[in-house]
């Protein structure tokens, strides 16, 4: 989980300090939002890879060299010039940040029974809005102070930190098979890729992704251009709802465990986010305090269904494919998170703010539909 925190403050940090970006190099919004997705666009063009590093060489070997990986590319942003520089960095950030989602995924997937891995998922899936409120509470104060490269090597130190500890207690988790777990003895042989269920999970993490990333990227923004607040009030704001955040994809994982059932909560929590967005765009202009309360409660339903997913995922694979399937899980996720932050940023500039909201809505109300039905036995009554 802490090693999660860490990948994520680094991928997902640039949102944070946006507002420096933008007056150093004189960006626009749709501009800076794309050098924002660029991680994703690493994480895109390499987690498939990684995924296979996983698969044959451990969780620990592979969480271990990203997070080296991760300190070494952001320590170059003291050394490049101008946006094309910070760009190529952020991309190598992304490429080498993605695996420890996967790998420790994976960990859970191996330690974890079927009764108990809803929590234990939920768990481990809080690490990103707790990565995300760190550098939401830290960064904005630090660059408003320093510039951005300087707030961005925050990142760069905590994965150094976190490293050894990695290296030495990321053990692999017990040989499922003797233990009759369902990891090891996936619902059908073969590749699940064959399955239909498992591209529909794929299909509606990559719909929730819009309104996840719309948020994550111009929350700070929207508080700073359209409530007049400091880059440090909003950043602060938005990490006190990281809180929140991270405590609703526990308890969605809970909530899993006692219902037997990983994709019925999805459909709720993408319904009840729709509305939400709704609601915040009708909002953003006749009732301003409001919506930021509005914006609150976004951010904690358009995190929550992380952990679901990627369990659901897992579970389908099953551990051979874990790996891999996570990680392609991670690479659809990336692809909505690299072109979000640029269709939402050309919406604000066009439209504003409320039409991004509305716009995002649209994606929370299509993954509705893109849930299974069909449960695998996921409950208590799972061994």
């Amino acid at each position: 989980m802490v090693a999660q925190i860490a990948s994520v403050s680094a991928m997902m940090g640039l949102p944070f300090v946006l507002p420096e970006l933008r007056a150093a190099y004189h960006l626009t919004t749709a501009q800076a939002g794309a050098l924002a997705g660029l991680p994703s666009l690493g994480l895109l063009l390499t987690l498939l890879g990684w995924g296979v590093v996983i698969d044959r060489y451990g969780e620990r070997f592979t969480m271990t060299v990203s997070l080296a990986l991760t300190a070494g590319f952001l320590l170059l942003l003291g050394v490049v010039d101008g946006p094309l520089g910070v760009g190529a960095v952020l991309l190598l950030v992304g490429a080498a940040g993605g695996p420890v989602n996967a790998a420790s995924g994976r960990l859970v997937l191996g330690w974890f029974s079927r009764r108990e891995r809803g929590l234990a998922m939920g768990i481990r899936q809080g690490a990103q809005p707790l990565g995300m409120g760190l550098a939401a509470a830290a960064l904005p104060l630090v660059a408003a102070h320093h510039g951005f490269v300087t707030a961005m090597l925050l990142p760069a130190a905590l994965a150094l930190a976190v490293l050894p500890f990695v290296a030495m207690f990321a053990a692999a988790p017990p040989a499922v098979a003797a233990a009759g777990d369902d990891p090891a003895r996936p619902a059908k042989p073969g590749s699940p890729y064959r399955q239909a269920r498992i591209w529909r999970v794929h299909a509606a993490s990559v719909l929730l992704i819009v309104p996840q990333f719309t948020l994550a990227t111009y929350a700070l923004v929207y508080l700073v251009d359209e409530h007049g607040w400091s880059a440090p009030l909003a950043g602060a704001v938005v990490a006190a709802g990281q809180v929140p955040g991270a405590l609703a994809r526990l308890g969605a994982g809970l909530w899993s465990d006692r219902t037997g059932s990983r994709l019925r909560p999805v459909r709720i929590l993408a319904a009840a986010c729709a509305a939400a967005l709704l609601v915040l765009a009708g909002a953003s202009s006749v009732l301003p305090g409001l919506a930021v309360v509005l914006l609150l409660i976004c951010l904690v339903l358009s995190v929550s269904h992380n952990g679901l997913t990627f369990t659901a995922v897992a579970e389908t694979a099953g551990l051979a494919w874990a790996g891999r399937a996570m990680a392609a899980q991670n690479s659809l996720q990336a692809l909505g998170s690299t072109l979000t932050p640029v269709l939402m940023g050309v919406a604000i500039d066009g439209a504003g703010f409320p039409a991004a909201f509305a716009l995002a809505a649209v994606f929370a109300a299509a993954a509705i539909t893109a849930v299974p039905r069909s449960e695998q036995p996921s409950g208590p009554s799972a061994t």
